[in-house]
Parts: structure tokens; sequence; C-alpha cells
């Protein structure tokens, strides 16, 4: 019988420029490179995108997926107080570019969980 890997998940809450509150979804199923990015707003209807060929970063930073036809990054900039999760996502050019801000708490847990991730690493 072959064996079935499970989906790793996390959970975590972003806010935008507005203050809008986010619950964020991110599951990956390393062995396949796919995965599932949720965004929920507080108040409002989810938002589910299915990613393909996931990558990350070499220190858990950075995470480069496609959607559709377009790439789409996810930057955690540390820079920042409070830290920042950026995302884009490019066709020929951006068609989304987002800046959220996450808790430190939040920024260290995702950061952690990407690294520990199987799977290839950004060249």
């Amino acid at each position: 019988m072959a064996k079935v890997e499970a989906s790793k998940s996390m959970t975590f809450q972003v806010h935008d420029a507005g203050g809008q509150a986010y619950n964020v979804l991110l599951c990956v199923q390393e062995h396949t490179a796919n995965g599932t990015l949720v965004l929920t707003p507080e108040a409002g209807t989810p938002q589910q995108y299915m990613l393909t060929r996931m990558q990350k970063g070499r220190h858990g930073k950075t995470l480069r997926c496609y959607t559709g036809a377009a790439t789409v990054t996810l930057t955690i900039e540390e820079g920042y107080t409070p830290p920042r999760l950026h995302l884009v996502a490019r066709v020929f050019f951006p068609v989304l570019d987002a800046t959220y801000t996450l808790s430190k708490t939040e920024q260290e847990r995702l950061v952690a969980w990407l690294h520990a991730l199987r799977l290839h690493e950004l060249s």
C-alpha cells in the first residue's frame, strides 16, 4: 500500500493597511509541492487559492508558487515594526501587490514553519 503524506498547515492573522483583520490558512503537501491559501476577512467570505510548484527561501522568509498563470511571492519583511508580509502576484507585470502586518510572534512562527517545510529551495 502506498504511503500518503498528510498536509502541513498553519493559521495566523494579518492586517491590511486599513486595519482589516484576515485569518490566513496555509496548507502544504510537501511531497507534491502543492497547497492552498485561504484568506478570510474578519467580516467576509473566505477566498481560496490553489498553489502549485511551491519553493521556499533558504531562511524561511520567502515562499514562491504559482496560482493559475500567476507567479506568487510571499515575503516576510522583518525590518519593520510590526513585521510585514508582502504578497506579489505577477503574470507579466504585478496584478496584485499587497502588504499586510503581523505580530512579531506570528512572524516568528511563520518563519520557523516555512523553514521546516521539506520543499525545494529557491536558487
